[in-house]
């Protein structure tokens, strides 16, 4: 069974049960499943289904968080991230890892949605920096695909974090910001120099960064 647990308020009796069925569902039906909008064959996430069948995704719901404090969303995120670096094992040599980890905000609504985007930058130096990727996503999440940029491929029932190893492929994902690409580039050089005959890295716009997450605003 998928490892969960809880933290900070408790939720009332039997939300547990449905918010868990509703983020698994959403896991196997959508994340684990093709779809024709993304631009590209296979699931919208490859790992998922080897993952869930390896019973390697774990679950951590925080209720009584509405997401709309910024530092909250930083303090809660970091120490998600510390925790999942320190209880599963690295990558191996091929320098894939079916560990994942999802921090589920049940209790955020729209304002909440929008300050998760607001601070998905600073949050995602943090993962990359540990060699660590994250995803943002919430029901009005406008995160592109790839492949399609129509395509708001970042869109759950219940907001919440994704969090796994940094991959070989991961050079898609990097190219905003060049800090990224360097770190992915210490990780993976071989991946890396491949990824630069195919033509330099182009930083893509990012939202502007209007939330310093040490005040909170």
């Amino acid at each position: 069974m998928t490892e969960h647990r809880t933290a900070a308020r408790r939720p009332p009796a039997g939300r547990l049960d449905h918010d868990r069925a509703v983020v698994l569902d959403w896991l196997r039906e959508y994340v684990g499943a093709p779809s024709e909008h993304l631009g590209r064959p296979g699931p919208v996430c490859p790992f998922i289904p080897a993952a869930l069948n390896a019973d390697t995704v774990r679950l951590s719901f925080h209720y009584g968080v509405d997401a709309r404090d910024g530092d909250e969303l930083h303090r809660l995120v970091s120490a998600e991230l510390r925790e999942f670096k320190a209880t599963t094992e690295p990558p191996k040599s091929s320098g894939v890892s079916l560990d994942g980890l999802l921090v589920v905000l049940p209790d955020a609504a729209e304002e909440g949605w929008r300050r998760i985007d607001q601070t998905y930058g600073a949050l995602k130096d943090l993962a990359v920096d540990a060699g660590l990727m994250i995803g943002q996503f919430h029901p009005a999440c406008t995160e592109p695909a790839v492949h399609n940029a129509a395509f708001r491929v970042s869109r759950s029932p219940i907001a919440l974090y994704a969090v796994r190893y940094m991959a070989p492929h991961d050079s898609l994902f990097l190219h905003a910001e060049r800090r990224w690409f360097e770190k992915y580039r210490a990780r993976f050089p071989v991946q890396a120099r491949s990824a630069a005959a195919d033509g330099p890295v182009r930083p893509r716009a990012l939202p502007a960064r209007s939330h310093n997450p040490r005040r909170g605003k």
